[in-house]
């Protein structure tokens, strides 16, 4: 069972209501004590009324709270009431689906309940609506488990992410689903101390910062290390000032050269081994 509005739906109901009532969308923000632009996102079905809105706005209308949301339910009616420790019985999928309708205290209340339970349920489908504290909570609960953890992270604190991955990379796990999300300071870190045990960095190089590339790059090239793998991340300036520091050394740069812009190959054409001014 979908416990899901249709914001559309519930749109369209409150444009036909208004209709019927010959109201303007002005007339009806005067009534309900709303700006112009909320009840032009409630008729596009881009936001949904206030649970505080819901009786004030089937009473206008003449009409039944249900009728305004296309269906029953228990959870908004005591929502409504201000009495949500009534409710006999919760579920995730059912407080995600009434959030758009819910002020963050009373979410806040449902999920306590929720994490309250003898058997947690999963809380993935209420992440939006979560304040960040309490998903980063969530996340350090789950930070041993094998995979699961990038679902969190759009809703985490950078600082509890940067936690998580630096912890599960001491012990030896993969953090790797979370790096898209970390700190460019934690995934430097990370970087440079793969790099002192000669490991590879280049998954991690699409979210180092430019600077540490080159540094670590250029420490290569100099003590006649590999980094070609590092060669699509690197900034321009580091490297031409490689091709030509291998070029005056005498060694090979072909393999560099697909990552060289036009201008210095041009360079390269007619100065031979001369680095140009």
């Amino acid at each position: 069972m979908s416990f899901d509005f249709d914001m559309h739906r519930i749109g369209r109901t409150i444009a036909q209501l208004r209709r019927e009532h010959n109201m303007t969308q002005m007339q009806l923000a005067d009534e309900m004590n709303v700006s112009f632009q909320a009840v032009s996102n409630w008729e596009r079905g881009q936001s949904m009324p206030d649970i505080s809105k819901l009786p004030e706005l089937a009473e206008l209308f003449g009409v039944t709270i249900d009728h305004l949301l296309g269906r029953s339910s228990l959870l908004v009616e005591k929502a409504v009431q201000d009495k949500l420790e009534e409710l006999p019985t919760l579920t995730v999928e059912e407080v995600a689906g009434t959030a758009p309708l819910l002020p963050p205290r009373q979410i806040d209340a449902l999920t306590d309940r929720l994490m309250a339970q003898e058997h947690r349920p999963d809380m993935t489908a209420l992440l939006p609506f979560l304040p960040t504290e309490m998903v980063d909570e969530l996340l350090r609960q789950q930070a041993n488990q094998e995979g699961g953890l990038v679902r969190y992270a759009p809703f985490a604190s950078e600082d509890a992410i940067d936690e998580i991955a630096l912890s599960r990379s001491e012990a030896g796990k993969s953090f790797m689903e979370l790096a898209p999300f970390m700190s460019e300071d934690a995934i430097d870190r990370l970087a440079r101390e793969r790099e002192a045990r000669g490991e590879s960095i280049v998954q991690l190089a699409p979210f180092m910062d430019e600077d540490t590339i080159d540094e670590i790059a250029l420490a290569r090239n100099a003590s006649d290390k590999a980094f070609i793998e590092l060669a699509p991340f690197i900034s321009e300036d580091a490297l031409n000032k490689i091709v030509f520091d291998r070029l005056r050394s005498g060694k090979n740069i072909n393999q560099l050269l697909p990552f060289v812009d036009q201008s210095t190959i041009l360079q390269l054409y007619e100065a031979g081994t001369k680095e140009p001014s």
